[in-house]
């Protein structure tokens, strides 16, 4: 399946309900080296659909016995067969296409639903008619907030006020704070409910972004679609996100490769140079700061972050210039 890459303006009165008897929800998980995780992500998603029609569907792309766990021990949920590291948006696309339900949800592996959260949601988005996605707050399992789960929209200006040291400046992220449920610019597609139809009718995620950025580009769709994209934080999603090392190289590197192939996409050539210089200037002046104030303050952290910078500086081609077509890793 292949994802647009164009929006078009959607008249949300168009959407109906799927078929009377198909679930109201379908939730997607995509797996990678994640088998740890299962357990408490699956099991935890089966109890928190509640008394919903649902169904859970998971691709493993790591072929690392993951698919073989999931269909032991979890026999209700829909195992598709393994077809290579699609990554995040192909992965997703892949088991949208054997999705029936009218809403769309996204769960990462490293989720560990706890309560009624998926149910919640999808009762959420019955209330909102005009919100073409919502989602809840992710905390950390120690449960600080996941700054991840709500973000500014990409763009040019809000990457160089990063750089500047203006970040707090940006609008559109979901403040720590809240507590009443409002629109927000970006929804984290850890945790995430799409309308079935809308995915339908965008084509899911732009297969351009292998993995990174995906969810910013889905989101900027929706809302160019006419949709609204809505945050109640009161639904509380735990993401085990440490089990990833922020500060790894590689995965600094895919970030920012993610959000250049968005620069690339939605911005003229000269602007979307303009983002790509800001984001090395910004990994610069990280790499600065790391060696200078953080070395005095935080040895061990300033370490870490002077080598994440550095691979970024030193490998700049690889990510500049974004994604290329039809990515894969094995």
């Amino acid at each position: 399946m292949h994802a647009a890459t164009q929006s078009a303006t959607l008249d949300s009165r168009k959407f109906t309900n799927a078929r009377p008897d198909a679930p109201r929800a379908s939730v997607l998980i995509v797996g990678y080296r994640n088998r740890a995780h299962l357990e408490a992500c699956i099991g935890g998603a089966l109890r928190s659909v509640g008394d919903l029609a649902a169904e859970i569907l998971f691709i493993d792309c790591s072929n690392d016995g993951s698919a073989e766990f999931v269909r032991e021990r979890f026999p209700s949920v829909r195992v598709l067969d393994f077809v290579g590291n699609l990554g995040f948006g192909r992965g997703n696309n892949h088991l949208a296409e054997h999705a029936t339900g009218e809403y769309i949800v996204l769960l990462n592996p490293d989720t560990i639903p706890t309560g009624d959260e998926i149910a919640r949601l999808v009762r959420f988005a019955d209330a909102h008619p005009r919100a073409g996605a919502c989602g809840g707050r992710c905390v950390f399992p120690n449960q600080t907030p996941d700054l991840g789960s709500h973000q500014p929209m990409l763009d040019v200006g809000g990457m160089i006020l990063a750089t500047i040291g203006l970040a707090r400046a940006r609008r559109g992220a979901l403040p720590v704070g809240a507590t009443q449920p409002q629109p927000v610019a970006v929804i984290s597609g850890a945790f995430m409910l799409v309308r079935g139809d809308l995915w339908r009718k965008l084509g899911g995620f732009d297969e351009l972004f292998f993995m990174y950025t995906e969810e910013v580009d889905l989101c900027r769709r929706i809302a160019d679609a006419g949709f609204e994209l809505w945050a109640d934080p009161s639904i509380v999603m735990i993401h085990d996100a440490g089990s990833g090392d922020p500060d790894n190289p590689r995965k600094r590197l895919q970030l920012l490769r993610g959000n250049a192939t968005f620069f690339r996409k939605h911005c003229g050539p000269v602007t979307a140079w303009i983002g790509c210089a800001a984001m090395y200037a910004n990994e610069l002046l990280r790499y600065g700061y790391a060696r200078t104030v953080l070395r005095v303050t935080n040895p061990a952290r300033a370490t870490k972050l002077a080598d994440r910078c550095a691979h970024a500086l030193r490998n700049r081609a690889e990510w500049w210039m974004g994604w290329p077509p039809g990515m894969r890793f094995d």
